[in-house]
């Protein structure tokens, strides 16, 4: 299954130093990259799917955490994650809407997020226990999205590091609620669903940055049926 029906990457600035509107605003812009992380993929796949090359951008190497880079304006901008790391970038550059954000899934970058694997061995051996984790872990994600706060308390209560942190969890599942874990696929056919057809968008981005071989059989890389025969919600 999906979690992210859309990219949660994004590229991100500061707004009142160097805004974003479109991609092109990205041109002549230094970023900082991690030329060994999914980040990098996106980046080069982001800037190609709207007309662009690494060539029309400066690259500066920075190491995580790259986006203290952004904030000490040593580089202009840098793709990130926009549940994880905009709530915090945010709330460090002055608050909501300090950010300029374009949105991978909005221009062009049309991939899964992060989702749910197993092996096939463990299909073969143990089917029901995929068919119940499949089906709870359903569950948990359709009740966090209708209930997010409560998420928040409970994943506090179990990981009480994140006491005092509870407002930047709450913002980032709401980038998510708002931006990727639901799709018209999703309203449709159900939360988690992947279809041949955006998995299809997905692996051609990966084939065009050789990190998938050009052969690969992308129609053998997903299995629904569990998720389809948990009924998930559609939202």
């Amino acid at each position: 299954m999906a979690f992210n029906q859309k990219t949660p990457l994004a590229m991100l600035s500061i707004k009142a130093k160097h805004p974003l509107n479109t991609p092109a605003d990205l041109k002549g812009l230094n970023i900082g990259v991690h030329p060994s992380g999914s980040t990098f993929v996106f980046l080069k796949a982001f800037l190609s799917s709207n007309g662009m090359a690494l060539g029309d951008i400066k690259q500066s190497t920075v190491s995580p955490p790259y986006e203290s880079f952004l904030l000490l304006g040593r580089v202009d901008s840098v793709p990130g994650y926009v549940d994880a790391e905009v709530p915090e970038l945010e709330a460090k550059a002055g608050g909501a809407g300090s950010l300029s954000i374009l949105y991978g899934g909005d221009f062009g970058y049309d991939a899964y997020g992060s989702g749910v694997f197993t092996s096939d061995k463990m299909i073969a051996a143990r089917p029901e226990v995929v068919k119940r984790f499949v089906k709870a872990y359903l569950q948990g994600f359709a009740y966090s999205l209708d209930h997010p706060q409560e998420a928040v308390a409970i994943l506090v209560k179990d990981n009480p590091e994140y006491q005092g942190k509870e407002k930047v969890l709450a913002e980032e599942l709401d980038q998510d609620i708002k931006h990727t874990a639901m799709s018209e696929f999703t309203k449709s056919r159900g939360l988690g669903i992947i279809t041949a057809e955006q998995w299809k968008k997905t692996a051609d981005i990966l084939i065009s940055q050789q990190v998938l071989a050009k052969d690969a059989d992308y129609n053998a890389a997903f299995d629904a049926s569990f998720l389809l025969a948990a009924n998930p919600v559609k939202r």
